[in-house]
């Protein structure tokens, strides 16, 4: 069951992406790409190299590099758990709700670049952020423990 890993890369990812995220805020580095219609989101100043001479856009740069890691992780682990026989109802539906608090999530964070690093809006990020890995952990707690049980049912069988 390859899915049970899947999902713990995607929480993994998540956490990463979180920890970073706060790096990148208590650096004050969330400008370092630019600001406004200027900051050309997602690229960093006008492109998708990375910044290398630049430490701020660097770390901003890592935090967006990450945020499409963890994108794919979560679209390709959401659709294998989809795809399970039978399907397990918890870990899907916290899944898709994840996609949906993703989608939230892309935009606050376009929305955190183009308004100046808005505190409240940044707050808003790191809350739907704190959501959406919540929401994952269920995924993963309920998949793994169903795992469990069928081991045990398995070892328990005459």
């Amino acid at each position: 069951m390859y899915q049970k890993y899947l999902v713990l890369a995607t929480i993994v990812s998540t956490y990463i992406l979180i920890v970073w995220g706060a790096y990148l805020t208590a650096g004050d580095w969330g400008a370092a790409c630019g600001v406004g219609s200027a900051s050309d989101w997602p690229a960093c100043n006008g492109t998708f190299a990375i910044p290398f001479n630049n430490y701020g856009a660097m770390v901003e740069y890592i935090h967006r590099t990450l945020s499409v890691v963890t994108t794919v992780l979560l679209v390709i682990t959401t659709f294998a758990v989809w795809r399970m026989k039978p399907r397990p109802t918890v870990p899907f539906v916290s899944l898709a709700v994840s996609l949906l608090l993703l989608i939230i999530q892309i935009l606050l964070g376009a929305v955190v670049v183009n308004t100046n690093l808005n505190a409240i809006i940044t707050a808003a990020h790191l809350a739907n952020a704190t959501a959406l890995f919540g929401l994952m952990v269920v995924a993963g707690v309920k998949i793994f423990g169903s795992e469990e049980r069928k081991l045990m049912s398995q070892a328990r069988a005459p």
